[in-house]
């Protein structure tokens, strides 16, 4: 009886290949959908004055506001979140750790929008409250979260927009950061080196 040559590789290995080259793309496919361009009607440019929001901690006054000019001179990550949304609460403690770290070179904004309950709970176990927060209500009379819809958002959460120094909006992510998808979004931005 002859013995079968063997092909150098098992089955098992094979399919090990194959997963995990599958696994290669996928991961490359998510990380690219990660960046999506905002539409605001074409000119793809938001720029600062679409950007003047209540101090979220400080509704009372109604002079007290966050607005992206204040910020210019360094590039700055608005981070959108709400206490109904379990993406965001995932992401909060990435964006914390990197704005801490960062803080010399980018700024970080969180913005409470599309709230159903009490946005308090959330920016106090992720540890947010020490970072600008601004209430989205822009917009028309009577209805809010005029900044999240001004950055062709229509459903869904999280979100977070990338305004370059000038207050520039060029990039904004509809999927969740853990701080790695986070590090390697500000270098691709050019926002860190």
């Amino acid at each position: 009886m002859a013995k079968k040559k063997s092909s150098g590789m098992s089955a098992r290995t094979q399919w090990g290949i194959l997963i995990g080259i599958g696994a290669l793309i996928l991961g490359a496919i998510i990380f690219n959908g990660v960046r999506e361009v905002a539409d605001d009607g074409g000119s793809g440019v938001v720029t600062s004055e679409a950007f003047d929001l209540p101090n979220l901690q400080n509704r009372d006054d109604p002079n007290d506001r966050i607005r992206l000019s204040d910020f210019n001179g360094k590039p700055t990550v608005v981070n959108f979140f709400a206490s109904w949304c379990d993406a965001c609460d995932e992401e909060l403690p990435a964006f914390r750790d990197v704005a801490l770290e960062l803080e010399d070179e980018v700024n970080f904004i969180f913005v409470n929008s599309n709230e159903t309950g009490n946005w308090k709970p959330m920016a106090e176990r992720n540890d947010i409250l020490q970072f600008p927060l601004a209430q989205d209500i822009q917009g028309e009379p009577g209805r809010r979260n005029g900044l999240y819809r001004s950055l062709g958002v229509a459903t869904g959460m999280p979100i977070t927009a990338f305004y370059d120094a000038e207050g520039n909006l060029i990039d904004v992510a509809r999927v969740p950061f853990n701080r790695t998808q986070l590090e390697v979004t500000l270098q691709q931005l050019q926002f860190t080196s």
